[in-house]
């Protein structure tokens, strides 16, 4: 399915230079700069937040919780969303209303210390609200970006702006870790100034998205629904009902050990808040280089193969887990990860763009999203039960890791295959694809850097 011929963004549909052309050139701009302080909240919070519940003394089972929990909440959450998106009138005003309560939101987040005994819990409740006021707004920006972004160009304008927030939120990451590091007798005042600048990234990411335009305000009818009982009834014979299937086995695969990869780090390696920090700031460093790559590759040759290729990268990175029992082992293995997720992310987001019918998109991001958010808690809570059960070397965490690589690669891999690209892109074979991804790192790399080289 391609997007709708009379979008505002499609050459040769509006005359150059026209009004809405410019006022949605002037919104991708507005919508780069919300994504990089967007990045600067989760740098500086989310990323920290299974990392806050260790200082306030946390059970393995309530840190795995923060981190699986809250996004099943918000998922289940969002069949209200598209009713709340009509109430409120408008997708524009949802998304910054909904930013506007999470910035608030900082503030009990950072009293939580103070709190008494039941102050995890606590903080389990607020992170509860911090991802549903996250996700509630997910799917109405979905439909409001497909509005805005053109299909030729998707993958490298998300390729672009995702690698200009990751790297936003590695600078928001390194400087989060540095406040931690600085207090390290007293974590406390580290976090306090942890949550101010996550704070002022969430205040930054309401600003921008009130300055966007919405092309889609003023529709002559609502878009149609087909219903979550329809979308179940057709998934195994929908190409994006497959896609979502998919995505629902390999969230599932994943939470069966992310939970515990922070208490591994912190409990179980014994790493400091600055090698902490570094190993947390690499996930978006290497993100910022291998997004825009990967954009590119699925412009050229569709998201069908980025999917399948970075689909085997994601199944193979709990392996890499077994051999991290050092400082450099985690960089390494943090590197590894990054670059597969940022190959995942983008092919299922243009995926998703290419393959949802536009009167659809908001509904259909609920029902992918809802899955993911179930997906996430039934893996973390079999993960959770598994996990005295299985020990490799002695640690359960690295059981965990290889229960949940075996699974993904022989569960949940095979099943990319069942979704079919819709966009005519030249073939490519797999090996070939590797070997321009290979090609082209370099080259992005001297062009990023050293821009006045040919690449």
């Amino acid at each position: 399915m391609t997007p709708d011929a009379s979008g505002p963004d499609r050459p040769g549909r509006i005359p150059p230079g026209s009004g809405e052309t410019a006022r949605v050139r002037r919104s991708l701009h507005w919508s780069v700069a919300d994504g990089a302080s967007f990045f600067v909240m989760l740098g500086a919070a989310e990323a920290y937040f299974q990392a806050f519940a260790v200082y306030l003394k946390g059970t393995v089972f309530q840190v795995g919780l923060v981190s699986t929990l809250p996004i099943a909440v918000a998922s289940l959450l969002l069949l209200v969303s598209h009713p709340l998106v009509e109430v409120v009138g408008s997708r524009k005003r949802f998304n910054v209303a909904a930013a506007l309560l999470r910035t608030a939101l900082f503030v009990p987040l950072a009293l939580t210390p103070f709190m008494g005994p039941a102050r995890v819990w606590l903080l389990l409740g607020l992170v509860c609200l911090y991802f549903i006021l996250n996700y509630l707004p997910n799917p109405a920006w979905t439909a409001w970006m497909r509005d805005l972004v053109g299909e030729a160009n998707r993958g490298a304008y998300f390729g672009r702006r995702n690698a200009i927030a990751n790297l936003a939120g590695l600078a928001a990451t390194v400087l989060a870790g540095l406040f931690l590091q600085l207090f390290a007798v007293r974590p406390l005042y580290g976090f306090l100034l942890l949550f101010n600048l996550a704070f002022l990234g969430s205040a930054g990411s309401t600003l921008f998205l009130s300055l966007q335009h919405d092309p889609g305000v003023g529709a002559a009818k609502p878009p149609r629904r087909a219903g979550l009982a329809a979308f179940l009834r057709e998934l195994p014979r929908s190409n994006y009902g497959r896609f979502a299937a998919f995505n629902f086995l390999l969230y599932f695969g994943t939470f069966l050990s992310s939970p515990f990869v922070v208490p591994y780090m912190l409990r179980e390696l014994r790493l400091d808040w600055f090698q902490f920090m570094v190993a947390t700031a690499l996930v978006s460093l290497f993100k910022f280089v291998a997004l825009p790559l990967w954009g590119r590759l699925g412009d050229g040759f569709g998201s069908k193969r980025i999917l399948v290729l970075s689909s085997f990268l994601v199944c193979t990175t709990p392996f890499t887990w077994l051999l991290a029992r050092s400082f450099a082992g985690v960089c390494l293995v943090q590197a590894w990860g990054a670059f597969a997720w940022a190959g995942f992310e983008i092919a299922a987001l243009s995926f998703g763009f290419d393959t949802m019918p536009p009167a659809l998109v908001h509904e259909y991001t609920t029902y992918l999203l809802l899955f993911r958010g179930a997906a996430t808690l039934a893996g973390g809570l079999v993960g959770s039960a598994l996990l005295p059960l299985f020990a490799v070397a002695g640690s359960s965490y690295l059981g965990s890791f290889l229960l949940s690589g075996l699974f993904r690669l022989l569960a949940v891999f095979p099943l990319v295959f069942l979704v079919r690209e819709v966009r005519l892109v030249p073939h490519i074979s797999y090996a070939a694809l590797v070997g321009r991804l290979l090609s082209m790192a370099p080259r992005a790399l001297l062009r990023r850097w050293f821009p006045g080289r040919p690449g």
